[in-house]
C-alpha cells in the first residue's frame, strides 16, 4: 500500500510537470507557468531510486508535454505525429537522464549545472541534425509576450531556454531551502533583472527604420485548401485567381508583391523558368505595374546534364538515363533583372527529407506531401538573399522561420512564405506564426509573412506585430515596412550559449566518468 501510494505520488508529479510545460504555450496556456514547469519533475528527482525511474517518470511528463503542445501534427501526418512524440519524449528524457546521472556521481552542486547544461545541450543538437524538430525549445514560450525578451538580440531562444531552466531550478531551491529568505531573493533577482533589461531595450530603442528607407509591399494570402483545392484545380486557374486578388490593391507605388509557398502549381523547371506560363504572367503583370518585383512560392525542378554531377538527392526519370532534383523553392522575379531561385535549405524531417537515409530509407514510404513535392528534395548550402533597388530581402520557407541560427548577415528584410492550412484550425499555425516575432527581435529586422492559410502579416523588429490576417481569410494586406542592415550579436555570433552548454556537459561527464572509476 506504501509503494502504491509512494508511486502514485511520483506519477502526479510526472503529469503536473508535464501539464505545467503543456499549458505555458504559446496559443494554449499562459507563459508564467513555464518557471514552475520543471519544479514537480526536480522534486520527483530528488526522490527517485535510480536512473530508470528517472527516465521513465521524465518520459511521463514530456509525452504529455509533446502532445499537448503539438497535437495538431497529427492532422498532417498521423503516424508521423506519433514518430514525433514518442522521439521528442525520448530525447529530452534522455536530457533528464544525464543530469540525474550526473548529480548521482557528483555532487548537488554539480548536479544542477548539468540540469541546465544538459537540456539546453539537447535543444542545441536537436537544432542541428537530421531529425531536428526544435519547436519546442523552451525559449520558444515568450513568443506571444516579445516585451519580456527584447535581450534576445544578444542571446537567441537559447538564452530564453537557459533563463527558464534557471528560475525552476531556484523556485525548487527555495521549496527545499532551510533559508527561505535568501532563496527568495536570489530567485526574485534573476527573474526581475532579465525583465528590467528587456523594458528598458523595448521602451528605449527605435527599432522600426535604420536606414530611413521603406519598401511598398503587398502581401497575398490566397487561402487555398491545401486539402481539396490546392492540388486538384488547375495551376492556370489558381494562378489566375492569385493575380486577380493581388490586382485588387495593387498600384503603380507597389514595390514588392509576395505570396505564400508552393503558390505556384505549376511543375517549374528551372532549366529553362523564364519560358514557364507562370513566369510569363507575372512578366504580363510587370509591364503593367514595371516598379514591382514578385516573391513566391513554388515546387521547382532541375535537371542535370550528363557530364553534372549528381546530388544524392537525384532522382531518375522512368526509363531514361535523365537526371532531376525536386525543390520546395522561393521564386524571385525582379522588376529587371534574371529571375532568382533559392531552395529551402532546413528541411521538414519525414515529409521533405528522408533523415539518415541509410538507416530509414524505409520511412520513405509514409511521407505525406506538406507543399507540393514529397520525398527528398534537393536543398542549397547556405541561405541567400533576393535583391533589388539596393534591398536585400532574405526568404525563408515555412519550417525555416523556426530556426535562429541562419546567416541573416547582409539581409535588410526578412521575408516567410509558408503554408499552414495542414494543420488545419489549431494552435499549430498560431504557434508558428507567432515564432515569427522571435526571429524579429534575434536579427532587429522587419518581417513580411505570406501564409495561404494561416497568419499573414507584418512584423516589426521588436516584435511587434504591425498587422495581421484571420484564420481562413482570403485577402491582401499592404504595408509601409522599414528595412534594417545592421546586425546584432546574435548574428553574428550565433548560439553560442548551445556550444558552450555543450562543452560543459562534456566536462561533466568526464568528471563523473572519471570519479565512477575511481569508486570501482
Amino acid at each position: 500500500m506504501i509503494i502504491f501510494v509512494i508511486n502514485m505520488k511520483k506519477i502526479f508529479l510526472a503529469l503536473f510537470s508535464g501539464l505545467l510545460l503543456a499549458f505555458s504555450w504559446p496559443a494554449i496556456g499562459i507563459f508564467p507557468f513555464i518557471f514552475l514547469g520543471f519544479v514537480p519533475l526536480l522534486i520527483l528527482e530528488d526522490e527517485v531510486e535510480n536512473g530508470s525511474e528517472a527516465f521513465g517518470y521524465s518520459y511521463i511528463s514530456f509525452m504529455c508535454f509533446n502532445i499537448f503542445t503539438t497535437y495538431w501534427v497529427w492532422y498532417a501526418t498521423p503516424l508521423g505525429s506519433i514518430f514525433a512524440f514518442l522521439v521528442n519524449s525520448f530525447l529530452m528524457s534522455i536530457a533528464f537522464y544525464a543530469f540525474h546521472k550526473i548529480k548521482t556521481i557528483t555532487n548537488n552542486r554539480l548536479g544542477y549545472v548539468a540540469f541546465i547544461v544538459s537540456w539546453l545541450t539537447f535543444e542545441y543538437l536537436h537544432l542541428n541534425w537530421d531529425l531536428s524538430w526544435p519547436w519546442l525549445t523552451l525559449g520558444n514560450v515568450f513568443a506571444e509576450s516579445t516585451q519580456f525578451v527584447q535581450w534576445y538580440e544578444y542571446t537567441g531562444v537559447l538564452g530564453g531556454s537557459f533563463w527558464v531552466l534557471l528560475i525552476n531550478f531556484l523556485v525548487f531551491r527555495s521549496i527545499k531551502s532551510k533559508q527561505k529568505i535568501k532563496s527568495v531573493l536570489l530567485f526574485l533577482s534573476f527573474f526581475l533583472i532579465p525583465v528590467g533589461i528587456s523594458y528598458y531595450l523595448y521602451l528605449t530603442k527605435d527599432y522600426l527604420v535604420s536606414k530611413g528607407e521603406t519598401v511598398n509591399t503587398l502581401i497575398i494570402q490566397p487561402n487555398i485548401d491545401p486539402y481539396t483545392d490546392k492540388f486538384n484545380v488547375g495551376y492556370e486557374e489558381q494562378l489566375k485567381d492569385f493575380i486577380v486578388l493581388a490586382r485588387s490593391k495593387l498600384d503603380q507605388e507597389t514595390e514588392l508583391l509576395i505570396g505564400p509557398e508552393t503558390v505556384l502549381q505549376e511543375p517549374i523547371w528551372e532549366n529553362n523558368i523564364e519560358a514557364t506560363y507562370s513566369i510569363r504572367a507575372f512578366r504580363r503583370l510587370q509591364e503593367e505595374f514595371p516598379n514591382l518585383n514578385i516573391l513566391v512560392g513554388a515546387s521547382t525542378y532541375k535537371m542535370f546534364g550528363h557530364l553534372e554531377k549528381k546530388t544524392s538527392t537525384a532522382r531518375k526519370i522512368r526509363n531514361k538515363d535523365i537526371f532531376y532534383d525536386a525543390y520546395n523553392s522561393a521564386i524571385f522575379i525582379p522588376d529587371s533583372g534574371n529571375v532568382d531561385v533559392y531552395h529551402k535549405i532546413k528541411l521538414v524531417p519525414g515529409a521533405e527529407k528522408t533523415p539518415y537515409p541509410m538507416l530509414l530509407d524505409k520511412l520513405a514510404n509514409l511521407m505525406v506531401d506538406l507543399g507540393g513535392v514529397s520525398g527528398s528534395l534537393g536543398s542549397e548550402n547556405k541561405l541567400s538573399n533576393f535583391y533589388f533597388n539596393g534591398i536585400n530581402i532574405r526568404p525563408l520557407i515555412c519550417y525555416e522561420s523556426i530556426y535562429g541560427e541562419m546567416d541573416f548577415n547582409n539581409s535588410d528584410l526578412i521575408a516567410i512564405i509558408t503554408n499552414d492550412g495542414w494543420w488545419k484550425n489549431t494552435a499549430g499555425y498560431q504557434q508558428h506564426f507567432s515564432y515569427a516575432r522571435l526571429r524579429s527581435i534575434e536579427q532587429r529586422k522587419v518581417i513580411v509573412r505570406s501564409a495561404n492559410t494561416g497568419i499573414s502579416g507584418v512584423i516589426l523588429a521588436n516584435g511587434e506585430i504591425l498587422n495581421k490576417t484571420k484564420w481562413d481569410e482570403e485577402i491582401c494586406i499592404e504595408a509601409m515596412v522599414g528595412i534594417n542592415n545592421n546586425p546584432t550579436f546574435y548574428t553574428s555570433f550565433g548560439d553560442y550559449i548551445g556550444r558552450v552548454s555543450l562543452f560543459i556537459l562534456v566536462i561533466l561527464i568526464l568528471v563523473s566518468f572519471i570519479k565512477e572509476r575511481l569508486r570501482k
